[in-house]
């Protein structure tokens, strides 16, 4: 379960009806929502969903109701979060923004149509009851949700603490529809298994358990397209004196966009943040992109450098 939400959901009320946001881009692209979006660093999760109802709708709303919590894992995204809110407000006159179309609907609408986004069909009616706030949690699979089910909340979760900021050499960074980041919690193990068990050429029938291990030890990156994995590289690394750059893929139908770039890049800034002197990686076929955009070198002497192999070790 994930219950550190890094989003925050809205639902502004005014009389019998809910504004509604229909949204212009994924996740839920083509479906009705409420509004809200990303817990910024510092922030509780009450402070953002003012912030981001400002931002979205022109209304300044001073003490959101916290309404529950809502995880999810086999979405279009990675597993995660949500803080749910409810707010009345004075009129019914919004500001629209570039996210979407924003409209009144009336209740009813909101908690049956399928125009909605179905999970608010499950935890919206109870909320609007007066029902304390509960965790909703759902899961998905091929696009449609399978299972979910209602428990009460952690006790030491806080609505109004600052949430939990990742740890030291964290970061995320978008370009266009793609996302690269740091974050372990983002990976998808059916993604990384599939391509380094049975695409790629250095890890062929790797067991799964053997790759859980080592993104485990590792300082990993991945890049995502509208929440889907389609890059991935991990580093064996001391974070101090030295590094080892390894498992590095760039899905097949994404190639030729600059993803392989972009993470050598981002693997060489990791390590010269660190002031790490020696970054090692092996490759067949991908000198240049290394060569080019991580200033990667051939060994200078040979001689001095030794290596122990255990091919028997290679599947356990």
């Amino acid at each position: 379960m994930y219950l550190s939400p890094r989003f925050t959901l809205c639902f502004l009320l005014y009389g019998a009806e809910v504004l509604m946001l229909h949204r212009r881009y994924p996740p839920n692209q083509g479906l009705w929502n409420g509004v809200g979006g990303h817990i910024e660093p510092g922030e509780t999760p009450r402070q953002a969903v003012i912030r981001e109802v400002a931002e979205e709708t022109g209304y300044q709303i001073d003490n959101p109701l916290f309404a529950g919590l809502l995880s999810w894992e086999g979405f279009e995204t990675p597993p995660g979060a949500i803080a749910i809110f409810t707010a009345e407000v004075l009129h019914k006159n919004f500001v629209n923004n570039h996210e979407g179309q924003l409209a009144w609907k009336p209740r009813d609408w909101v908690c049956t149509s399928p125009k909605v986004v179905d999970n608010i069909h499950v935890f919206l009616p109870p909320i609007l009851a007066g029902e304390p706030p509960q965790h909703y949690h759902f899961r998905y699979h091929d696009g449609q949700r399978v299972d979910s089910f209602v428990a009460s909340l952690s006790t030491d979760f806080d609505v109004d603490k600052p949430i939990a900021q990742p740890a030291e050499g964290f970061w995320e960074e978008q370009r266009g529809p793609f996302l690269l980041s740091f974050d372990k919690e983002r990976l998808q193990l059916d993604v990384i298994e599939d391509f380094l068990a049975r695409q790629s050429y250095w890890a062929q029938n790797r067991p799964l358990a053997m790759i859980k291990t080592s993104i485990q030890h590792s300082v990993c990156m991945g890049i995502y397209l509208y929440g889907r994995q389609v890059a991935f590289a991990r580093l064996v690394t001391d974070q101090s004196t030295f590094a080892w750059l390894g498992d590095v893929f760039v899905d097949k139908s994404q190639r030729g966009q600059g993803l392989g770039k972009w993470i050598v890049e981002a693997t060489c800034r990791f390590a010269d943040e660190r002031k790490i002197r020696r970054v090692l990686l092996r490759t067949d076929d991908a000198h240049s992109l290394y060569q080019t955009y991580g200033d990667f070198t051939p060994l200078d002497s040979l001689s001095t450098w030794l290596t122990r192999y255990r091919p028997d070790h290679e599947q356990v």
